[in-house]
């Protein structure tokens, strides 16, 4: 079974000469559309395998089989835990009987990428149901993957898009903050590096150039963060749907998934290579990894269009990292900033921007994040 997903991965070959558009076929979101579940799988196949986080099926479980029951629909659920490897997904396939026309995965990140892992192996479309809003993951049709150490080793691909994506933001609201906050994170960030992939040549995670449409929903995903970040995590702490939260899940998930798959990853994106097993830092989620690597590509490239004191500010309001102790790597020693700087110059994105990006560059730019935190300066 391994080796049919390694099949699968591998072959993710990519044409750079045309720009390609990307997002999910179909998005809902609101409170009580996980109700939709039934009828919207029904638009897409009549035999779904449902790979659901196994904590998520203790909460929510009864419901999603209530709403594919009342579609006429017979599900395969299939609880999944842990991390997100070729292994995880060989066993997951292991317990598929019978064909199965469509794949739903339910849960947080790691759920939705094993459930992508086995749409891509079946060939089946996919229906995504997040149940925490700490990432643009769900409208991707890119997933991560990680070897036994949990760092990342490769990228997975489904050949389109999640058919539909249903956001439930009553159950967002309800889930522990820290993931809201890592969406911020992650989504901020896709404004910068859409726009330094576009003024360099880099491309995106299509293997294309970016397209114009890519930067401007960032864009516009930026905006919104600022605007209603804050008041968007109050209302969540308060376990309250309001406009203002239903913006910033809008904005984490589907502009910040659309403004990257169309528009490309930058550095920001680069740092997560280093701090997603560094000290101290390995403890935290994506967003808050991407957060930090945001400002060090602000630092890296020294745009003098950029404001970063108000990014940094912003930051510090949604309580996102500022500097590396914030990542519980308190007074980084010289060698493990170079590991990060080395290991961020490694990624594919590095050629995303038009500056330096060398790892003694990026070594510079967080000494520069560093000093900045310490000082309050620009």
């Amino acid at each position: 079974m391994a080796s049919r997903v390694s099949a699968v991965l591998d072959g993710l070959g990519v044409v750079r000469s045309v720009r390609r558009f990307a997002a999910p076929g179909q998005y809902l979101q609101g409170p009580g559309v996980l109700d939709d579940l039934g009828a919207v799988v029904a638009d897409v196949g009549t035999a779904p395998i449902v790979v659901i986080d196994a904590a998520v099926a203790d909460l929510f479980g009864s419901r999603v089989q209530a709403s594919l029951a009342s579609a006429g629909l017979r599900a395969q659920v299939l609880p999944v835990s842990g991390p997100v490897t070729r292994n995880a997904i060989a066993s997951t396939l292991d317990l598929v009987t019978g064909g199965g026309d469509v794949v739903v995965g339910i849960g947080g990140g790691k759920a939705l990428d094993i459930a992508k892992g086995v749409a891509a192996h079946l060939d089946r479309p996919m229906v995504s149901v997040p149940t925490v809003a700490s990432n643009d993951g769900p409208t991707a049709s890119v997933f991560a993957l990680y070897d036994e150490l949990g760092r990342l080793s490769e990228l997975g691909r489904l050949p389109t898009n999640p058919a539909a994506v249903l956001v439930d933001t009553a159950v967002i609201a309800k889930a522990p903050i820290r993931f809201l906050i890592s969406g911020v994170g992650d989504a901020l960030a896709k404004r910068y590096e859409a726009r330094s992939c576009a003024r360099g040549s880099g491309v995106t995670t299509q293997g294309t150039r970016p397209l114009a449409i890519g930067e401007v929903i960032a864009t516009g995903c930026s905006r919104i963060l600022l605007r209603d970040g804050e008041t968007a995590i109050r209302d969540a702490i308060a376990g309250s749907v309001t406009p203002e939260l239903e913006a910033v899940v809008e904005a984490v998930i589907l502009l910040s998934g659309i403004g990257y798959e169309n528009g490309g990853l930058s550095i920001a994106h680069c740092m997560t290579r280093g701090l997603q097993v560094g000290r101290g830092s390995a403890r935290h989620l994506h967003g808050y990894h991407v957060a930090y690597g945001l400002l060090v590509q602000l630092a890296l490239e020294d745009d003098a269009e950029v404001d970063r004191g108000e990014i940094r500010r912003f930051l510090t309001a949604v309580g996102l990292p500022t500097r590396l102790a914030d990542l519980d790597m308190a007074d980084p020693s010289a060698a493990e900033i170079e590991a990060l700087a080395v290991a961020a110059a490694s990624a594919p994105h590095v050629a995303n921007t038009w500056v330096d990006a060398s790892a003694a560059s990026i070594i510079a730019a967080i000494r520069q994040v560093e000093q900045e935190a310490d000082t309050g300066d620009n």
